[in-house]
């Protein structure tokens, strides 16, 4: 006998009492009232007789299953003893998802029967990501009619130039507090400097008959609900819940179409990812081309490639957002990318982000530029040495071949 000093009633009550409060021993001493340690020795007890078969098989033992069945018969196959060995069963609770966390695969040990044994479930944030980006998309929209109203196209345009906007690492949601960074920053001062800054310089920028309105990637400081960058998982400093965040960029990318509408005739609209937004940049590259999806002027190019490569006549230009390739290696992507567009144009240019600051390459004959960013510094970047200036820029370009000005407002 196992210990004189507990009955079978007890050591049973006491694992029914373990598989109530789903087998955990601590938990169940708590939830029961009981000392941990006396209830655990009954546990052990308990277990070990029912390993050596003391409760017998009707009914099996709460929280143990049946592992193997020996039987001793005489010579005439009458049963004379019967070993009976029950083991604690094999964990059947229900799965329950990880909050934030997407079925991603089953796997499972099966025996010679296909019986299953076990089952491992892998998850993955990225679904659920996915699904809370297409979610807040929907929310930052609601706010919206159904499709932008139509906005007449300039009376004046000339048709031998295309002006580029780019947009570069704007960081909606970046907040900065002025007693660490000189300066305090968050989602109302961002929409409110950046977007005077815009219309100062597009009230600059010639009536060229075609723009291109150009994100080169971070158009939002974070990437989701969790205030990390996705990929290195670096703790930001972000203003306000991200659909909050969502709905600003959409509403400040929109109020930049809707400005180049006034002076171009047809605006061109690419959204690229970054570091900081790589599902973001799709969504709000999403939203904003359904909603000008009634605007024939408006041409929304949704490739999911992390380059932009386009020809005006012999003008060719490229973009992306700079964190994946090197400065000096764009020409050569652009020409094995490109061969065709590469050999009809005289004027090649490239743009990127992700530095922060100015910077330009001649490689090849083809000009590569990094420009700056409008934001703030966050905290990160002001405890360490970076210092750059803070601009909006629009570029134009004669389709011929050439390069016709810059305009750049410095904030």
């Amino acid at each position: 006998m196992a210990n004189p000093g507990y009955s079978d009633e007890q050591l049973i009550d006491a694992l029914q009492k373990l598989a109530k409060w789903g087998g955990v021993v601590a938990h169940a001493a708590r939830q029961e009232n009981l000392p941990e340690s006396t209830f655990r020795h009954q546990i052990n007890t308990a277990r070990n007789a029912a390993r050596a078969g003391r409760f017998g098989t009707d009914p099996v033992i709460p929280g143990f299953e049946i592992t193997k069945v020996s039987t001793t018969e005489d010579v005439d196959g009458n049963v004379k003893s019967r070993a009976i060995q029950q083991k604690p069963e094999t964990d059947k609770a229900p799965f329950n998802m990880p909050d934030g966390h997407a079925l991603k695969g089953v796997s499972a040990l099966v025996d010679e029967n296909g019986i299953v044994k076990q089952q491992w479930f892998k998850t993955d944030r990225k679904a659920e990501i996915a699904l809370s980006v297409i979610e807040a998309a929907k929310e930052a929209m609601s706010e919206l009619t159904a499709t932008s109203p139509l906005i007449d196209p300039p009376k004046l345009v000339d048709s031998d130039y295309v002006s580029v906007i780019p947009l570069v690492d704007w960081h909606i949601g970046l907040m900065a507090w002025a007693e660490e960074t000189g300066e305090n920053y968050d989602l109302k001062i961002a929409e409110n400097v950046i977007m005077d800054a815009m219309q100062r310089v597009m009230a600059l920028t010639p009536n060229s008959k075609e723009c291109v309105i150009l994100g080169l990637g971070d158009m939002l400081h974070s990437d989701g609900f969790d205030p990390v960058t996705s990929r290195s998982k670096n703790i930001l400093d972000v203003d306000g819940r991200w659909p909050k965040v969502l709905k600003t960029a959409i509403r400040m990318i929109r109020a930049t179409i809707d400005l180049a509408l006034q002076k171009h005739e047809i605006v061109h609209v690419r959204i690229l990812p970054g570091n900081h937004d790589d599902e973001s940049a799709v969504a709000i590259s999403t939203a904003l081309s359904l909603f000008y999806e009634n605007q024939e002027r408006v041409h929304f190019d949704d490739g999911v490639s992390r380059y932009w490569w386009k020809r005006f006549g012999k003008v060719f230009m490229g973009a992306t957002h700079g964190d994946k390739t090197k400065m000096k290696d764009l020409p050569l992507v652009m020409a094995c990318d490109n061969p065709h567009d590469w050999a009809a144009s005289t004027y090649k240019r490239v743009w990127t982000g992700h530095i922060h600051h100015e910077s330009k390459i001649e490689e090849g004959g083809v000009i590569v530029t990094s420009m700056r960013s409008p934001v703030a510094k966050d905290a990160y970047h002001s405890f360490s040495k970076y210092r750059s200036g803070r601009s909006v820029y629009t570029e134009t370009f004669n389709i011929n071949g050439s390069m016709a000005g810059t305009t750049q407002i410095n904030i």
